[in-house]
């Protein structure tokens, strides 16, 4: 077992990992996300200053992942019941998206005056960004066109489905959660695989017509409900969280994990995308089993970035996108740097809504919604404290979310 010292510092250790991915998905998005091909336009008044040294800066969604896997499996474990979960869930993560969202719509309906992101200008995007539901579920639904109100909600999507997948395999049956997690993300790893797989150009005059008809349905559904493309992040982190806390892999834990891995070193063809995938699971295995060797790492910076990462997230997409293109050129030559002041300013803010608006609502929430939080049950209120210490941040990313 290890000291309750070596246990605050690991807490600390995800929020600065936290720290790391959201830096990375800023970086993504403030210098390579809004240029072609990933934009039709380029939107930086410095170009391609950048190049493409961060172009892999996205991944940063991914690690987010892995840390939810890891945080919700803690989460699960020191929450009464599934009701106390999601209320915490909705409690952590509807205040700020309510506040951001509203901040990003009136933000653009002020300010964007070229209409460079029109999305942002709509109405029915604001309040559809609020449910945390596909927009193109929505679209499907209602026969009427929904997009993301900020592109980088895509990842809150993905997070929602894990909670309600990782909620209820644990609560039915908490001794087996991870084996029935590890193979709940095969099966929907090779759902996901398979159409994409062989409806590829070299394979599909392979494929039967009516398999043809099958997979393309799969695929669709796949696109509505997209966590099977992600769930081996969120697996790992279930691994990881397992293995913090002392635990042993069996022979089918291990077998699922192998086919897992296996998986995404497939699906990320290149030497770069590996090679960063394993720096993600080398990380969590340093802090399990070296934690010191991360020493670098244990800053209280980094840390506060980490618990106010989910408000970054939320606050730094579009709105930091339409800051430098409308205000970054009057820099001129040092246009570049309008990246950094905008990153800074959107953090400061962050953690000015986090300290003055998010944390207040959610003690207003806590009350209305668990009638009075003094009587809370002690799992509960455990859990709340690790939740201000370790905000669920979905995610994130270059939607790249994560």
């Amino acid at each position: 077992m290890q000291t309750v010292e070596m246990e605050h510092k690991r807490i600390k250790m995800l929020d600065s990992f936290r720290c790391l991915a959201i830096i990375s998905v800023i970086l993504f998005h403030y210098s390579y996300g809004w240029t072609p091909p990933n934009s039709e336009h380029n939107l930086y008044p410095y170009g391609s200053f950048y190049g493409s040294l961060f172009k892999y800066g996205y991944l940063g969604v991914p690690f987010f992942f892995i840390i939810s896997g890891f945080v919700i499996s803690y989460t699960l474990e020191n929450t009464a019941g599934a009701a106390s979960f999601f209320k915490n869930r909705f409690i952590r993560l509807f205040p700020p998206i309510a506040f951001w969202s509203l901040v990003t719509f009136l933000t653009f309906l002020f300010l964007d005056s070229n209409n460079i992101l029109p999305n942002d200008h709509k109405l029915k995007n604001f309040l559809f960004s609020l449910t945390f539901i596909n927009p193109e579920l929505g679209t499907a639904v209602f026969k009427t066109k929904f997009d993301w109100l900020n592109g980088c909600y895509w990842s809150l999507w993905v997070e929602v489905q894990f909670y309600f997948f990782a909620a209820f395999l644990f609560y039915i049956n908490k001794r087996a959660f991870l084996r029935n997690i590890l193979v709940l993300a095969l099966l929907l790893f090779l759902f996901d695989f398979v159409p994409g797989h062989f409806l590829q150009p070299i394979h599909i005059g392979q494929v039967p017509a009516v398999a043809v008809g099958f997979l393309k349905q799969a695929q669709y559904f796949n696109s509505l409900f997209n966590l099977a493309h992600y769930i081996c992040f969120f697996a790992c982190g279930v691994v990881f969280h397992h293995l913090y806390k002392g635990g042993r892999l069996t022979f089918i834990t291990i077998f699922c994990s192998s086919l897992i891995l296996i998986g995404q070193f497939y699906n990320y063809f290149t030497l770069e995308l590996r090679l960063i995938f394993l720096i993600m699971l080398l990380l969590f295995a340093l802090m399990i089993y070296k934690i010191k060797w991360l020493s670098l790492l244990d800053n209280p910076l980094l840390a506060r970035i980490g618990v106010i990462s989910y408000s970054v997230y939320l606050a730094h997409g579009d709105i930091g996108i339409l800051l430098i293109n409308k205000y970054g050129g009057y820099l001129g030559r040092w246009s570049p740097i309008s990246a950094i002041l905008v990153c800074a300013i959107l953090i400061f803010a962050a953690d000015l809504s986090y300290r003055f608006i998010e944390r207040r609502t959610a003690r207003i929430l806590k009350r209305w919604l668990f009638d009075n939080s003094s009587n809370l049950p002690k799992a509960v209120s455990r859990q709340t404290r690790v939740n201000e210490s370790l905000p669920n941040y979905p995610k994130s990313g270059a939607s790249l979310s994560h």
